[in-house]
């Protein structure tokens, strides 16, 4: 399944990967899929269990990448060309990378960038 698309607690995220056609594509066909084996997404400051609109919190995130099952590749300057985080009502439906910020419904946190180290790992910080 979709994991938090299809149940809201579950505990799997989901990857949204971009191909791209050739180097000169930029925009790419962005799909939705379980995280492949061999990239495993882990809170290392995770957001507070009970949250209040208008406020502000501090989490982390890491990809650790198995770099014997996948290899790093770049699009552009970086691996990771782009990492937030969705915030959104689940009453309101499903939040998808497509959901822009508006007021009731959904907020982002700024898109970082990021490379992934020798060992695969790549960590982010925002609020």
């Amino acid at each position: 399944g979709y994991c938090y698309l299809l149940d809201a607690n579950a505990k799997c995220g989901l990857c949204w990967e971009t191909t791209y056609g050739d180097a000169g594509d930029t925009t790419g066909v962005t799909i939705m899929k379980e995280c492949p084996v061999g990239i495993v997404e882990t809170w290392t400051k995770p957001p507070p269990t009970q949250m209040s609109s208008m406020q502000f919190y501090d989490v982390g995130y890491s990809l650790q990448l198995d770099t014997t099952m996948r290899s790093q590749v770049s699009q552009g300057l970086h691996q990771i060309p782009h990492a937030n985080i969705h915030s959104c009502i689940a009453s309101r439906g499903a939040c998808t990378p497509f959901v822009a910020n508006s007021p009731g419904l959904a907020t982002h946190s700024a898109a970082l960038v990021g490379n992934f180290t020798s060992a695969g790992l790549v960590t982010f910080e925002s609020q």
